[in-house]
């Protein structure tokens, strides 16, 4: 894969998982949805795809993905 791929996918990732995170943040807020368990595990999955597509970049980026 071209490094530019990964990174537009990686950025993506991330930026969907912060505007996800900031919808949810403010529906509890506003309590439009109850604190419950799977809003929990929501939260926790969001960030850990942010985590997984940061590392994948960066393993990306020491690896030296060249531009092909």
């Amino acid at each position: 894969m071209r490094a530019n791929v990964i990174r537009n996918i990686c950025f993506t990732i991330c930026l969907l998982c912060i505007l996800a995170s900031l919808a949810l943040g403010i529906a509890m807020i506003w309590d439009w949805i109850q604190d419950s368990a799977f809003i929990h595990k929501s939260f926790m999955t969001l960030g850990v795809l942010f985590v997984a597509s940061l590392l994948t970049l960066s393993v990306a980026k020491k690896l030296g993905v060249g531009n092909d």
